[in-house]
């Protein structure tokens, strides 16, 4: 424990702490740069404690099944930073494909990231289609991947999250829906979560 006074700021969601230099020559927490610390402050004494840096999530597959390359391309950059193997697939048929043949080749998922509309398409007519079961979308996708392993752990990450066919993905088997709306920092924030 570190006992002193200091000057203690905030900024943001940051705290800066000053701390005369006396106080750290007797301390017994000898911080290096760029540590993270959790503080508290009891009446004039100053509690200080290291918080340990998560490692990379490394070793882990997460399969992506998002029928726009734009899309594929950006998880892949957001992820980078996590050091995992990223495939993708285009279509529902090649997300269940893709799943069984990971699975065969001992690297089954640790995630799946499923789109509703898998069409290829931004037509009305096409997306009415797969929301009535006539196409295979995120939804159907979702079944066969549960039917292959009933422990995979799908997420949905869809423009779509607002509509009640989001709700069919969580019926389905998916843990939860995010909205685009979250952004790719939000989504591979989220990831890293569900990974750790």
């Amino acid at each position: 424990m570190l006992k002193g006074k200091g000057k203690f700021n905030v900024y943001g969601s940051k705290a800066i702490i000053s701390i005369p230099s006396t106080v750290w020559k007797d301390s017994q927490y000898p911080f290096k740069r760029g540590e993270e610390v959790e503080i508290e402050i009891d009446k004039d004494e100053l509690k200080i404690r290291k918080i340990e840096r998560r490692k990379k999530i490394e070793g882990r597959v997460l399969l992506v099944v998002d029928d726009e390359p734009e899309v594929q391309e950006l998880v892949k950059a957001y992820l980078s930073p996590l050091n995992i193997e990223v495939y993708s697939a285009y279509d529902g048929e090649e997300g269940v494909k893709l799943y069984k043949e990971l699975m065969e080749k001992g690297k089954k998922p640790d995630l799946v990231v499923m789109d509703l509309n898998l069409s290829g398409s931004r037509r009305n007519e096409d997306m009415i289609k797969q929301m009535m079961g006539e196409e295979m979308d995120g939804v159907r996708t979702t079944e066969e991947i549960m039917k292959i392993d009933p422990s995979a752990k799908v997420i949905g990450f869809t423009a779509y999250a607002d509509l009640e066919w989001a709700e069919g993905l969580k019926m389905s088997g998916a843990r939860e829906v995010l909205g685009r709306g979250v952004g790719f920092d939000g989504f591979a924030k989220r990831v890293g979560e569900i990974l750790v």
